[in-house]
């Protein structure tokens, strides 16, 4: 596996130029702003300027009069970029692609419920993590927190807190109680594995693999990458003839995994064939760069064959040979995963249950500085890609839409592999023809509309990217 990923060019970050600032306290045209502030506005306008996307649509902005660089950088995006950002703590960001983030390891989405109030619904918890050792399930409701009743005005920040008392609550069929149960939590330096949860499902004469998958992250130390092949070690095995793959929580992560997913599922001949699994847009200055390098080192250049403009599917050691494959989604599953879906369109039947995905048909790259000793702790994750898959099918930014139509209601979540829990029963019947549900889940009494999930959008592609000049 080591040599799919060194293949696909996937070990850090991107590396950028930019032109040091002059020393004194005005700059060359008398700005008076500080100087490490037109530091930071230097390399995001210039950082912006070469990789971004959409650079053509930039606007005509002068970066030594903006006094805030953050909110400099939100006025360089073009109008339809929704996944852009940027952050104070490379170090911290560099991290969280690795699985690797100060929490407690509990995963709680926000519903509001009752006019203004929130409640959380609790949809994993991370195996040993403070939240699993301390009881803390899938389906918990978070009523308060610190003994506070939520809202969108405190939420994020009462949720986030490194020490927090959670207060919890119950539903009787048309209102939250509480229960009087109170879980103190301290948030660690936590390295969280995606495979939350897998199972093999014997269900009407079938053997079906089911995996929560919740990251398209391979780890530190590629740990995580062991632990998928741990489970499709076991698929194989037992001889699989379906796989369920639950991406209802799952944000996104790295393309180039998810490629490599995408042929450890698909008919072997795809895979061994190295099919398209998608085709990557730049802006116009990076794909002529891309077409006339020569990354394979064959003496010519790459042309549209290059694996910046073209990713393939590597080889699978663990490749289940599938005709078709489930995915249950809700507008959470974004990104990695909806290239996975779609990446494999071409080449086999997919099924997806649940809701509508987020909608995320681009690709970013991590911009530090590129200074040694650097000047600022900073980074940018901008949009620098869009992806198609080998049939052209990109431009959804609404969504996937899914084959069949299930609505989560949390209230009524069961753990992960549950035949009751209504996504995983429709995958069984649509498998099988059998649903084992008696009767289907209607919506609750009391009205409750979900919020955005607080997930930050994952990197992408981990490119070591040239320093060019327009």
């Amino acid at each position: 596996m080591k040599e799919v990923m060194k293949k696909w060019a996937v070990l850090w970050v991107a590396a950028m130029g930019f032109i040091l600032l002059p020393s004194c306290e005005k700059d060359s045209n008398g700005s008076d702003l500080p100087k490490d502030i037109l530091i930071l506005n230097n390399w995001i306008w210039d950082g912006m300027n070469e990789v971004y996307l959409w650079e053509a649509f930039i606007p005509d902005l002068n970066w030594r009069e903006e006094p805030d660089p953050e909110a400099f950088f939100y006025k360089l995006l073009y109008e339809e970029d929704k996944n852009s950002w940027i952050v104070d703590d490379y170090e911290e960001l560099a991290a969280m692609f690795d699985g690797v983030e100060t929490t407690t390891g509990m995963s709680a989405r926000p519903y509001i419920y009752s006019g203004s109030q929130l409640i959380g619904f609790v949809e994993y918890v991370s195996p040993g993590s403070p939240a699993a050792d301390s009881g803390i399930a899938r389906g918990d409701i978070i009523y308060t927190i610190d003994g506070n009743t939520l809202s969108q005005a405190n939420y994020h920040s009462l949720y986030y807190q490194t020490r927090a008392t959670f207060g919890f609550a119950d539903w009787d069929g048309s209102q939250m109680v509480p229960n009087g149960r109170f879980v103190d939590l301290t948030a660690i330096e936590f390295n969280q594995n995606p495979v939350v949860y897998d199972e093999i499902i014997d269900y009407q004469g079938y053997k079906i693999g089911y995996l929560v998958y919740t990251q398209f992250t391979t780890g530190q130390q590629n740990e995580w990458m062991g632990e998928l092949n741990r489970v499709l070690t076991d698929f194989k095995t037992a001889g699989v003839s379906d796989v369920v793959l639950d991406l209802r929580y799952n944000p996104g992560g790295n393309l180039d995994l998810s490629a490599y997913i995408a042929a450890s599922l698909a008919p072997v001949a795809a895979m061994q064939e190295n099919e398209v699994f998608v085709d990557l847009v730049w802006n116009d200055l990076y794909n002529n760069y891309w077409q006339g390098a020569d990354l394979d080192n064959d003496g010519n250049p790459d042309g549209m064959e290059s694996y910046q403009l073209r990713v393939r599917m590597p080889q699978s050691n663990y490749n289940l040979d599938l005709s078709t494959v489930y995915f249950l989604t809700t507008d959470a599953t974004a990104s990695a995963s909806e290239s996975l879906m779609s990446g494999l369109y071409p080449y086999m039947n997919v099924v997806q249950i649940g809701e509508t995905t987020y909608g995320k048909c681009y690709a970013s790259v991590t911009v530090d500085d590129w200074e040694e000793p650097k000047r600022h702790t900073w980074a940018m994750q901008p949009i620098v890609i869009k992806y198609s898959n080998a049939e052209g099918f990109t431009d959804f930014q609404d969504g996937i839409p899914p084959n069949h139509e299930v609505i989560e209601y949390p209230v009524y979540a069961r753990p992960f592999g549950d035949p009751e829990v209504p996504f995983l029963a429709k995958a069984l019947e649509v498998i099988t023809g059998v649903s084992p549900l008696a009767k289907k889940s209607v919506a609750p009494q009391a009205k409750m509309q979900s919020m955005p999930a607080l997930r930050k959008p994952l990197q992408e592609r981990e490119i070591d990217l040239p320093r060019l000049s327009r």
